[in-house]
């Protein structure tokens, strides 16, 4: 606003007194020295229409500079300077992720997520379109977006070509399912997980590209009956998956793996790690429970284990010595 009252004063300037061959210099000089009440006097013998236009130029010019300023100052104050440069400190940073998790969603879903993730080392961003959760999101001391996630090019901002998955945990279905099949058009090979409020909508979302649903609903009904009639099983499942005592992990063979072609007896997984592999995951899908001590690993398999805390570390370790 005050740059356009300078031009709009210094080509009034040039226009009035045309006559007179005012350069732009000597127009641009008279706004400026007039707008900051310098009061230098008259840069040339000026006609009466210059000087009423001139006063016109210290009304609106003077109450435009006294709004800028303001403003200026207000956001020094309010620190809204401050957080555009952590918004784009934290938008460099995202540029830079990859096999990163982006979570669409800071509701009570998105919340543990984020948590979950965070706990597990695992980078995380997060993408909410709420202005008045961006506190809350700032405590989670993850990357995050104030935008919306149905947009391509938000989900491109969060680095979705860069991603390890997506997970989609919004309140409201019709938003999941449009989110599911946008990022799924950006990028099919994307792992998505998706919430469903309604069971309904969960064949919405795999068609919309979704690769795992959960269904709140579905998963306490579950629980709820597990707990009734398996007590001690969901005791055991809960001790692996809050990593007390137990824990539960995979752990996939690349080409770098000492352990590849091995036969699970002679990988020695369970003598050095402690781990007990309960399922091999192979590269079309297939898996294997239980598989037995003569079953061969190999480059690309996923296996599933079971064992102390900290296993999972020594299984990555004897498969790189």
């Amino acid at each position: 606003m005050l740059a356009v009252v300078f031009l709009i004063a210094t080509a009034g300037y040039r226009v009035i007194e045309a006559d007179k061959e005012v350069t732009w210099f000597q127009a641009a000089y008279m706004t400026a020295i007039t707008l900051t009440t310098v009061g230098y006097g008259e840069v040339w013998p000026m006609s009466d229409a210059a000087r009423m236009w001139t006063l016109g130029v210290i009304v609106f010019g003077i109450a435009t500079v006294s709004v800028a300023f303001t403003s200026l100052i207000t956001m020094f104050v309010s620190g809204e300077l401050q957080m555009l440069h952590v918004r784009r400190k934290m938008e460099h940073a995202i540029e830079q992720m990859r096999n990163h998790v982006i979570v669409c969603g800071f509701g009570r879903t998105g919340t543990l997520v984020v948590q979950e993730l965070k706990q597990r080392r695992v980078p995380t961003v997060v993408v909410e379109l709420r202005p008045d959760n961006e506190a809350q999101v700032r405590q989670a001391g993850v990357p995050y977006l104030i935008e919306d996630a149905t947009d391509d090019t938000t989900l491109l901002r969060a680095g979705i070509m860069h991603a390890r998955a997506l997970v989609v945990v919004l309140g409201d279905d019709s938003d999941n399912v449009y989110i599911t099949l946008t990022a799924h058009s950006l990028r099919a090979d994307l792992c998505i997980i998706a919430r469903a409020e309604q069971a309904s909508t969960e064949a919405k979302l795999k068609r919309a590209g979704a690769s795992r649903v959960v269904c709140p609903q579905v998963v306490e009904a579950i629980r709820i009956s597990n707990i009734i009639t398996h007590p001690n099983v969901v005791d055991f499942m809960e001790m692996t998956a809050k990593g007390v005592q137990l824990e539960m992990d995979e752990y996939v063979v690349t080409e770098s793996s000492r352990i590849r072609g091995k036969t699970l007896r002679d990988s020695l997984v369970r003598e050095k790690s402690g781990a007990i592999v309960v399922a091999i995951k192979r590269p079309d899908g297939n898996t294997m429970y239980s598989p037995k001590p003569d079953c061969v690993i190999n480059v690309g398999d996923t296996l599933i284990v079971v064992g102390p805390t900290g296993a999972s570390n020594q299984l990555a370790t004897i498969g790189m010595e």
